[in-house]
């Protein structure tokens, strides 16, 4: 790329011949002015322009022009020093308040005589003012007192209707305080109520030979109450003995199963330990025996295995011949002692072990945990 060596013009050269010197020219004589003529349009020939040589004319300075100065008025002539002296003997003379007396006011009577009284005049009263009593002065009338605005019967009724509102919520509030504090004080004692009538002793006892024998332990404490009522010196009439009311033959027996006969001796049935291991045992045959429904082993705990495997062949009692139903059994005390059995099963569990809890949690149902299979 080549690039050009002729300089570029400046702006300032645009408007000036090539051939101009670098100097200022002078300047050009101005135009001569132009005739006007009214008929020729006004225009007396056609008007000349000016060249571009006028055009770089410099441009000549402005004339100063002479600033105007305000005139100064004309000084006033300074006065003598006796045309002061007068001025100001005379400012002394007018200006003196203390100078100047006293105004004197005029008394009563000089003002009563100096008044033109007309000719009918007596004492100085007029002839039209003679005979008129004098006017009456009237206490003036007190300012009534605004009377105050009717409250509107309409708001009135609203109040009170919000009034009674207020009380009956009030009210109703204090009953329902009421009601709640004598419901739970009712829940409270009947809770108590229960709680002292289902006693559990030898807790640790029974959750052992429990487990021993797979059974629930809320059915052994169960069978417990209904049996001795937690005393280990009960005996029944017909010779049971202990917590879990066994018989003398029936604990020989349990004992003989479990290889106790060199030791086993009937008064062992008067101990706690003996006498709850071998009822567990007992109930662990009978659950096996009877497919493990509560009903059917607590009535044979009762009545004996005999009695039940008749009912269990009766389709009055039992329906599939396998379980009792506790609305179908006949009448009687093994009726009343197997549904005891089932409700105090129900109340151990809820106040000591909460099986029943544990297994609806863990999604196993109810009669899966009555007793253990």
């Amino acid at each position: 790329m080549q690039t050009n060596p002729t300089p570029r013009p400046r702006r300032s050269d645009r408007y000036r011949p090539a051939d101009a010197p670098e100097t200022a020219t002078p300047a050009a004589p101005a135009p001569e002015p132009v005739p006007f003529d009214p008929t020729f349009g006004g225009m007396a020939q056609p008007v000349t322009r000016p060249t571009a040589a006028q055009y770089q004319q410099p441009r000549q300075p402005r004339p100063a022009q002479p600033v105007p100065q305000p005139a100064r008025p004309t000084p006033r002539p300074i006065p003598d020093a006796q045309a002061l002296s007068d001025a100001a003997d005379y400012a002394a003379q007018a200006y003196r308040p203390y100078d100047r007396p006293a105004p004197q006011r005029p008394a009563p009577g000089d003002v009563a005589s100096r008044i033109q009284l007309p000719p009918d005049a007596a004492d100085g009263v007029p002839a039209f003012l003679r005979g008129r009593p004098a006017p009456a002065t009237q206490p003036r009338a007190a300012r009534p007192e605004p009377e105050p605005a009717p409250f509107p019967a309409a708001l009135s009724a609203a109040l009170v209707v919000l009034l009674l509102l207020c009380g009956a919520l009030l009210t109703g509030k204090i009953m329902m305080n009421n009601y709640l504090t004598d419901r739970r004080e009712a829940r409270e004692a009947a809770y108590q109520r229960v709680v002292t009538a289902h006693p559990l002793q030898y807790r640790e006892l029974i959750e052992f030979y429990a487990g021993e024998y797979n059974l629930q332990p809320a059915f052994v404490a169960s069978i417990i109450l209904n049996e001795s009522s937690y005393s280990t010196a009960a005996e029944s009439g017909v010779g049971a003995r202990g917590l879990m009311q066994l018989m003398p033959d029936t604990a020989a027996w349990i004992a003989h199963k479990l290889g106790l006969d060199a030791t086993y001796s009937a008064e062992q049935l008067w101990e706690a330990e003996t006498n709850i291991r071998f009822g567990c045992w007992y109930l662990n045959y009978l659950s096996k025996l009877f497919g493990g429904d509560p009903v059917t082993v607590a009535s044979a705990y009762h009545a004996g295995q005999g009695e039940i495997a008749g009912w269990l062949s009766n389709a009055a009692y039992s329906p599939d011949g396998r379980a009792l139903s506790l609305s179908a059994m006949p009448e009687g005390p093994t009726k009343t002692y197997a549904g005891r059995v089932i409700r105090d099963y129900a109340i151990y569990d809820a106040l000591y072990f909460q099986v029943f809890n544990r297994a609806a949690a863990g999604g196993v149902s109810a009669a899966d945990v009555l007793t253990a299979r």
